[in-house]
This record gives structure tokens, C-alpha cells and sequence, in this order.
């Protein structure tokens, strides 16, 4: 079956992500740029071309599938596709027609409109071509439209986030006509000046591929306007998360930044005052037996708040009562201090299916409310058959006895893969064997590693991954990886 060019062009970008220009200015995709747009990402064609080794992977990687040939051939030679390559590519989501439906385009320039259909043609192995009126079609079917060397390109059909490409939404045919595109030319770009300033920030040079994503905009889509009914509401107004991927020799790096609005940073600074991790936490836990853990700071102030604002407050006050609690109570008794950690498990491969996980959660208490804990233990755990511990200021929960017994008696662990971070409310880490569960990857993770803090009233953080292997670019064995 032939695919069309932008469903390929969006498989492709989605594949970088997963795995996942020039100039940090975007006054072009400014100008459609409106403010119940859900997101764009911006990605660098150019820079990825001298980093992926185009010609050792189509000649070693068996089955390559066509989004990823069309994908690996624009990196390879882009001069050739009649695309300038000194522009990003821009992917570009609105809202579709109703409100469970994306609308994904693809944003870029045609500098040569002979080449640009030559080598699309034998791409996609479809007849691409652009008429007189600047209309692009492929095999007949209207798909993009330019406007000067500015180009569009949309999938012939919907997409649902629940159920995929034309998962029982209106066909291409009746979604996509002249009318579609010319009021895509014709349509304003957003005046207000945090979304321009965020869209700038988040779509930068420097990176492989980057994005921001309208925090407003995508809260309205996913609960159907409705948290625009409420207070909460105010607080995401104006606001949005930018993200970035880089892709080096050996490692891959990904960093996100929100931008949120004067009244959520100062809700924000108040109750997020420390990035300080209480490493503490897991001084009695053996974590080099661990697969992954994480330690940090969450803040039940904050959370509180939020669920007064959204005015779900009674709602959750009403589950409480039978056990005579409160969100009060709930708030008062834990610190916010908390660690996740998974254990590695010594799995019978004659009984594969009989998995059984091996985890613990230490959280942090007001001694105070020592009592209102232990009820809450009681009632919410013991019940429902789990095991729990208290010491001074913190419990634990585990099935594991061992985990449990080095917890009471105190007993400190090696902790030989714990890097205390400082300045951070967040700090995680994996030994990547959960990816690694392919036969033969060309390559291994051998750690990801993930740091969080408050900056300013924002919340930022970034996320390594580290590869067993660093002669080729990570991209390289992601790729081959697939």
C-alpha cells in the first residue's frame, strides 16, 4: 500500500522522538502560530545529516520500513530533495474538527520545486507533483500547498490519539480540499506575547530536534473545555513546557523547561522553597540491588492547593471520611520527602510468565503524627495484604522481608550507584535492562539518569542516556535498534 508523503514525513519525526536552525528565530511559524495551537516541534535536517551514518545502516539494518528509508534518505542527501535545508522542518498540531482529534501538518520550504518532486516521487514511490497553483498532490490526491517557497503538508487522514490514523474519524477526502489550506494561509498568528517568547525559547538552534508544547491549549483539548470551568484554570494560562533531544557519541541527552504563567510561579516558589533531595530516605536500602530508583521532594502543600482550586476538595474529603481522615490529615502527616525503588528480580526462565515484582517506597513523616500514620498504614495497606515498617521519621512498604529487615535494623546499604545530587528536588536512575530486552541489540543503555529543580517559579530537568557503545552517534544504534 502506498503511503502518503506527510503520514511518512510525521512517522519518521514520531520515530526520532520516541527514541528521541540556524537561527533560534521562528517568525515564520509565528505567523500560524495561534493560541489553541497544541504544540510544535522543530526539527534540524541539517545538522542531523552529519551525524547519522545514512549508507552503513540501509546497507546492515534488514527490513528497513518506508517511513524510516524516507526518514534516513532526507538526512542523507537533503540538498537533493529540493527542501532547504537551511530552514528547520516544523511539525506543527492543531485541534481537528472535534475535540478528539489531532490536525498534524508539516511545515517547510521548497527551493526547488523540479528536484523537490523528482526525488519525493521515488521516495514515497508515488507520483508527488505541484500544479500551477502551488497545490501538492500525491497520486492525484490534494496533500500540501505552497505559498511562495513555504510549504504544508498534511496526512490524507485524521489521526486519533485513542485509535490511530482514520480511526472512525471523516476521510482525507472530505477533510482536506483547497479550502482546508487557504484558510491555513489566511489564518492569524497569536499577539499574545508569552506564547511568541515561549515558542522562541523552546524551538532553539542548538538542538537536534526540539518542541514546546501550549499547556492551556492541550489541558482544554484533554478535558473537553472543561478545566476551563474551573479556577485552576488560571494558573495554566499562558503557560507551556518546551523540550529539547541532542544526540552524541555514546549518549543521548533530553532536557524539558516549563514556562509558566506570574500567578503558577508564585504558587510555585512558595511551596517548592528547597531543591534539596533527602537522600536520607535510602541510607537503609541496598540500592545496587536495585534496577532503578528515585528519591525526591513533592510537595502535598502544593497538591492540596491545586485540588481546592480544581474544587475537588469535598470530593476527596467525602472518600476520606469513612476512615474519620482528611486531606488534611493526609497533608500533615507525610513531608513530601518520598523513594521509588525496584529491585532486580531472579527471574525462572522455565516459568516466564510467573513474574512477580520486587519493590519498596520510603516516604517521609511529621513524627508528630505518628498515630494518624499508623492508622492510615492500617487501614489503606495492611488490608489490602501489604507490609509495612516505621522507624523515626519515615516508613517504608515492601513485600521483600529482606528489604524490610535491613530497614529496621538499620543497617546501611553499598548505595555504590547513588549520586548525590545537590541543588535538585529530583534525582533518578536505571541500569537500562528494561530496554535492553531484545535479542542481540546492537547496542545496550547502561544508565539513565534523570535530575529535576525548581528554577525561578519553572520547573526544569534533564534526562542522560548513556550507551554501552560510542563509536557511531547514538541516533546511529537507536536506528538500527528499532
Amino acid at each position: 500500500m502506498k503511503s502518503t508523503l506527510m503520514k511518512t514525513l510525521l512517522c519518521a519525526f514520531a520515530m526520532v522522538i520516541l527514541f528521541s536552525c540556524n537561527s533560534n528565530k521562528n517568525d515564520e511559524i509565528l505567523n500560524f502560530t495561534t493560541d489553541t495551537t497544541l504544540g510544535i516541534s522543530r526539527v534540524n535536517l541539517k545538522e542531523l545529516s552529519k551525524k547519522i551514518p545514512v549508507d552503513k545502516i540501509l546497507k546492515e539494518k534488514k527490513n528497513v520500513q518506508p517511513e524510516e528509508k524516507l526518514f534516513l534518505q532526507l538526512v542523507s542527501k537533503p540538498e537533493e530533495s529540493g527542501i532547504d535545508i537551511d530552514k528547520p522542518l516544523y511539525i506543527i498540531v492543531d485541534q481537528g474538527k472535534t475535540n478528539s482529534e489531532f490536525d498534524a501538518k508539516s511545515f517547510l520550504w521548497i527551493n526547488d520545486k523540479a528536484k523537490f518532486q523528482k526525488s519525493m516521487s521515488e521516495m514515497t514511490k508515488s507520483k508527488v507533483t505541484i500544479d500551477s497553483k502551488d497545490q501538492i498532490f500525491i497520486d492525484g490526491k490534494l496533500a500540501g500547498s505552497m505559498k511562495g517557497e513555504m510549504a504544508i503538508m498534511v496526512s490524507e487522514k485524521a489521526y486519533n490519539p485513542y485509535g490511530g490514523y482514520n480511526s472512525d474519524m471523516s476521510q482525507g477526502s472530505e477533510r482536506i480540499n483547497a479550502k482546508y489550506f487557504t484558510d491555513f494561509w489566511a489564518r492569524k498568528g497569536s499577539k499574545n506575547a508569552a506564547i511568541k517568547e515561549q515558542v522562541n525559547n523552546s524551538l532553539v538552534a542548538d538542538k537536534d530536534v526540539s518542541g514546546w508544547v501550549n499547556l492551556a491549549a492541550v489541558a482544554s483539548f484533554a478535558s473537553k473545555g472543561y478545566i476551563e470551568t474551573l479556577a485552576i484554570n488560571k494558573l495554566i494560562k499562558d503557560s507551556g513546557i518546551g523540550f529539547d533531544f541532542n544526540f552524541d557519541k555514546g549518549k543521548a541527552e533530553m532536557e524539558t523547561k516549563t514556562f509558566f504563567n506570574s500567578d503558577m510561579k508564585k504558587i510555585v516558589e512558595k511551596y517548592y522553597d528547597k531543591n534539596d533531595v533527602n537522600y536520607d530516605l535510602v541510607k537503609n536500602v541496598e540500592l545496587d540491588n536495585a534496577k532503578s530508583f528515585s528519591i525526591g521532594f513533592f510537595s502535598l502543600d502544593f497538591m492540596k492547593y491545586l485540588v481546592k482550586e480544581a474544587g475537588f476538595e469535598a470530593t476527596v474529603n467525602h472518600y476520606l471520611a469513612s476512615s474519620n481522615k482528611s486531606l488534611e490529615d493526609i497533608t500533615s502527616t507525610f513531608t513530601g520527602d518520598y523513594a521509588f525503588v525496584d529491585f532486580k528480580v531472579k527471574q525462572d526462565t522455565a516459568d516466564y510468565y510467573n513474574y512477580r515484582s520486587d519493590n519498596a517506597i520510603v516516604l517521609g513523616f511529621n513524627p508528630k503524627n505518628k498515630a494518624t500514620l499508623t492508622s492510615l498504614m492500617d487501614q489503606y495497606l495492611t488490608s489490602a495484604g501489604k507490609k509495612y515498617m516505621v522507624t523515626d521519621n519515615q516508613v517504608i512498604v515492601s513485600d521483600n522481608p529482606e528489604v524490610l529487615s535491613q530497614f529496621q535494623s538499620k543497617k546501611a546499604g553499598k548505595n555504590s550507584t547513588l549520586d548525590k545530587k545537590s541543588g535538585v528536588m529530583s534525582y533518578s536512575w536505571s541500569d537500562g535492562k528494561d530496554y535492553n530486552q531484545r535479542e542481540n541489540p546492537p547496542v545496550k543503555v547502561i544508565s539513565m539518569t534523570n535530575e529535576s529543580k525548581e528554577d525561578g517559579g519553572n520547573l526544569v530537568s534533564k534526562s542522560v542516556f548513556t550507551l554501552d557503545k560510542k563509536d557511531e552517534n547514538a541516533l546511529y544504534y537507536l536506528l538500527m535498534n528499532d
